[in-house]
């Protein structure tokens, strides 16, 4: 109730309403949400010619269909659609609508919140297409021989129960027939299916991780997508704060690499514990990366994660 109050005052109310809260509410962390604000102006700074080109694509984003899609989702079934990736989004959207990609990658999908973002950004440039790979999307059956499921009961994203989805939906549920011509939905764990993708696609533009968030399964999807990332391409991850992989990544194995925050989603109502970070690595566009010790890493960490099952 009260966040709805808040976004239905004036916008020029805003910035005043926002102190008044942090002011009567000191549980609430003023300087969390101060950091909020500035991996905003960071972002915009570091992707787009001005902020002023960037808040373009916020309003872009803001006057699509994809709101209006979420809402719709959220009443029909009454729960929690925007995940914890309402900051992310509307950026996923505008650097898309900046980078143009040809090829997109994604690992974790469940209700389709961020692939849904990138899918109305890529129709929007009228160009591109978004593979996404998701372990939900196997069957909840018992193996008469094993006695065990199948992969069903993993979670689609680091999403508590996030293979729990609406009776009767599949991963991405949200996202509508019009937009899913430039959708390529693979079903299966990323361990066992990235690789198979990315020989298929060659050169990816951009790779989102939003998978199992385990450091081993992090850090073979980060070094496996970053072996087939264009030179200028952008690697993100959601939830980097869950355990060390995104900084071993950028300091011990791309160390050449821009990276920082994409985003923080932290609002005081927000259910989570704490704060939570999306990061981004960007490959430089004189790229030296050497890619054969990344490829040859990734599959050692691929062995063993699949070996830990």
């Amino acid at each position: 109730m009260r966040r709805a109050a808040f976004t239905n005052v004036p916008s020029w109310t805003k910035p005043l309403a926002t102190r008044c809260f942090y002011t009567l509410y000191p549980g609430a962390s003023w300087q969390l949400y101060q950091q909020k604000s500035r991996s905003r102006e960071a972002f915009a700074d570091r992707f787009f010619d001005s902020r002023a080109e960037f808040e373009a694509y916020e309003e872009e984003f803001e006057q699509s269909r994809v709101p209006g899609l979420l809402y719709q989702a959220w009443q029909a079934h009454s729960q929690p659609i925007y995940d914890s990736h309402k900051e992310e989004c509307v950026r996923y959207y505008a650097l898309v609508r900046k980078q143009k990609p040809t090829t997109v990658v994604e690992t974790g999908v469940y209700s389709g919140v961020s692939t849904l973002a990138v899918l109305a950004a890529l129709d929007r440039n009228d160009s591109g297409r978004l593979y996404s790979i998701d372990c939900s999307t196997q069957f909840d059956e018992l193996d008469p021989e094993t006695k065990r499921h199948y992969e069903r009961r993993r979670p689609s994203c680091c999403e508590d129960g996030s293979h729990l989805l609406p009776s009767g939906k599949q991963p991405g549920w949200i996202v509508p027939e019009g937009l899913r011509d430039r959708w390529t939905l693979v079903a299966g764990r990323p361990q066992r299916e990235l690789p198979l993708l990315l020989d298929e696609v060659g050169k990816i533009d951009m790779f989102v991780h939003d998978s199992e968030h385990s450091e081993t399964g992090m850090l073979f999807e980060f070094d496996l997508a970053w072996e087939h990332l264009s030179p200028g391409g952008v690697l993100v991850s959601p939830h980097v704060g869950w355990n060390d992989a995104f900084d071993t990544f950028v300091t011990e194995r791309v160390q050449e690499a821009e990276h920082g925050e994409l985003a923080v989603h932290y609002v005081y109502f927000d259910e989570y514990d704490g704060p939570g970070w999306c990061r981004y690595a960007r490959k430089p566009l004189d790229t030296a990366t050497d890619d054969a010790t990344n490829g040859h890493r990734a599959t050692e960490i691929a062995a063993d994660s699949v070996a830990d099952d």
